[in-house]
């Protein structure tokens, strides 16, 4: 039986005009989780790495982490299947619309107009919306990948992964929160489009989900672990 361990990325630049970067933040909780992984002799076979940025980095410093203890990992492989949807960008491209047409929406912008200080919280409300209504398909955005697409593509991604564990070996993947959640899907067999997508926003950052794998079974045995960061140290973005 082969144990897989997708560890979500640390925390990106939310705000910034390049959000596919770790934030200062970010880089110390990368260096506190390859702490941890080399204080408990985390030891894996392949290292998978989605082509973001930010998933990228996370791996760096936790291999970096790895060859400052005199240890090693493996060559990543990239997996095109572990990039994130691409809900922000089609939320940014549709929101001139829900502008237009949705009350609910307009009034948090209207907030942010009056208080600024609600800039984080009615984005977020925002996202959330339309990320409930992206995932079951009631919006659809021109020329940009589908919730749909988003979840064929993780699959096939997981497939590669799985084709290229053997028995017994232990795997690492980084990837993000809606990918983990999109693959914790899969083991479970969740069929509501709309849980999927919300089970994103409780991944926390460098969290682990693992899962067994044995021939045709894939198991999940754990959800978003955080043992290596204190509560200053936690976030979801």
């Amino acid at each position: 039986m082969s144990k897989l361990y997708f560890f979500r990325h640390a925390q990106a630049s939310y705000g910034a005009a390049n959000y596919d970067q770790l934030s200062p933040k970010g880089e110390e909780q990368s260096a506190i989780l390859g702490e941890y992984l080399v204080e408990k002799n985390y030891q894996f076979d392949k290292i998978f790495v989605g082509p973001l940025e930010r998933q990228k980095q996370t791996f760096e410093i936790v291999s970096n982490i790895y060859k400052k203890n005199n240890k090693t990992l493996p060559n990543p492989i990239s997996v095109e299947g572990l990039r994130e949807h691409r809900g922000p960008g089609a939320m940014r491209k549709y929101l001139p619309e829900l502008l237009k047409t949705n009350p609910q929406i307009k009034k948090w912008y209207a907030e942010i107009e009056e208080n600024p200080k609600l800039m984080k919280r009615n984005s977020l409300l925002t996202f959330q919306y339309f990320m409930d209504e992206w995932s079951l398909g009631n919006i659809v955005v021109p020329d940009v990948q589908s919730w749909a697409e988003f979840r064929a593509a993780v699959k096939g991604g997981l497939v590669t992964i799985l084709e290229n564990t053997g028995k017994g070996e232990t795997i690492a993947a980084f990837s993000s929160g809606g990918t983990i959640s999109a693959i914790t899907a899969e083991a479970l067999n969740i069929q509501d489009e709309r849980m999927v997508s919300n089970m994103n926003f409780s991944v926390r950052n460098t969290s682990f989900t693992s899962f067994l794998f044995s021939k045709n079974q894939f198991n999940l045995l754990s959800f978003n672990e955080l043992p290596h960061l204190e509560k200053e140290m936690v976030t979801f973005v």
